[in-house]
């Protein structure tokens, strides 16, 4: 069975600055529909302030060749940042794949 059957709609988010009238830089983002599916999730060991922690990710796979580095994707009503560069893992051309963290309380 194809990846794409298991895509569903989603929104990709990429910050942008513009000038406002007194060309001051004013942050944003840009909403792009995507489609998309978060697969299984990695627990990785991390240090944080010298001490040992859980961090969580899960697996992304899209058919959105633009996604980068820092973009925020919408999915099912939770917030997600792209924490790793997207990859053709199948080498097929037909989806990437990149790693994703829950995110809360984000200014949009």
């Amino acid at each position: 069975m194809p990846m794409a059957d298991y895509y569903i709609d989603c929104v990709r988010k990429r910050k942008t600055q513009t000038l406002n009238d007194n060309n001051r830089p004013i942050s944003g983002y840009t909403s792009t529909d995507i489609k998309g599916y978060i697969g299984r999730q990695v627990d990785k060991q991390i240090v944080k302030a010298d001490k040992f922690t859980i961090e969580s990710q899960k697996k992304f796979f899209t058919s959105d060749w633009d996604l980068q580095f820092g973009d925020l994707i919408v999915y099912e009503g939770k917030t997600y940042e792209v924490v790793s560069d997207p990859k053709n893992t199948a080498h097929r051309d037909d989806h990437i794949k990149a790693m994703l963290k829950k995110i809360e309380n984000v200014k949009q």
